[in-house]
């Protein structure tokens, strides 16, 4: 029995070994996700240095300066200098995180404390009122 495109199993004449040729095929195409993986690297690389240079330029550009110097510090050249950078990264966007839901707890407070107030100032508000129309009906 032939087989076409691999269904249906091997033939006769081509045993298992063209099974195997296969799988190594398979296995090859998906170990080449790093060659994208340094071309993404190299171009993540070239942009924030690209960033750290431009930014004594601009008016204001040095926190974005000091930004791309933290994160483009350790590219040497070396492999693991990639995966710092891009550790660097997601602990700048997790701080990030963390600070964004602190700001909003603390919007949260405010707008409760905020709504208390304007509660009890009310109240006030109509106490004095009845107590003022009170002492004018007595005077008149």
């Amino acid at each position: 029995m032939s087989s076409i495109d691999g269904v249906g199993g091997p033939s006769p004449s081509q045993g298992m070994g063209s099974q195997q040729g296969a799988a190594g095929a398979a296995k090859e195409k998906s170990d080449d996700g790093g060659g994208f993986r340094s071309a993404m690297s190299r171009a993540a690389g070239g942009a924030v240095s690209g960033v750290g240079k431009a930014a004594d330029v601009v008016p204001g550009g040095k926190a974005v300066g000091a930004a791309a110097r933290l994160l483009g510090g350790s590219s040497d050249g070396m492999p693991g200098a990639q995966d710092d950078q891009m550790d660097k990264m997601f602990e700048m966007q997790k701080q990030s995180q963390m600070f964004n839901l602190q700001y909003l707890e603390l919007q949260n407070e405010i707008q409760a404390d905020n709504r208390q107030f304007s509660t009890l100032s009310n109240l006030m508000k109509v106490r004095h009122d009845t107590a003022k129309s009170a002492i004018n009906n007595m005077h008149a």
